[in-house]
């Protein structure tokens, strides 16, 4: 019984890679080179520059930035918690670093525990 098995997974493995070797490709552009400046059906656009002023008060420098990128920065974050919650779906885990953790930023050197509160601050999610 045990040959039948192994019989029948090496055309079954080999059926397996067949279809990934022949899968289509998942991004559904071919790839180029020397092409700038960039398009095709994926580009979306310049990234945008930005400039942090560190001669600002560390809890201003990412003023800027995050008026901007408010809602993008929402979206990570919030993805980020429904991962977390997938996984410990009680909400603790969230609650916990949102609430009770946020307080170790504290701990971190000048000026990085003042940049990291002013984005909280600027963006309005927690600093947890």
């Amino acid at each position: 019984m045990a040959g039948w098995g192994r019989a029948l997974l090496s055309p079954a493995a080999l059926l397996v890679v067949a279809q990934l070797v022949w899968a289509p490709d998942p991004y559904g552009e071919e790839c180029r080179s020397k092409t700038y400046p960039p398009s095709g059906p994926t580009f979306k656009g310049n990234v945008p520059t930005y400039v942090i002023n560190l001669d600002l008060p560390a809890s201003k420098r990412w003023d800027n930035l995050m008026h901007d990128k408010k809602t993008e920065l929402k979206t990570v974050v919030q993805n980020i918690k429904d991962i977390a919650n997938t996984f410990f779906p009680s909400g603790k885990v969230v609650d916990i670093v949102d609430n009770k953790i946020a307080h170790l930023t504290a701990t971190l050197p000048y000026p990085f525990n003042e940049e990291l509160q002013g984005i909280a601050n600027s963006s309005g999610i927690p600093l947890g």
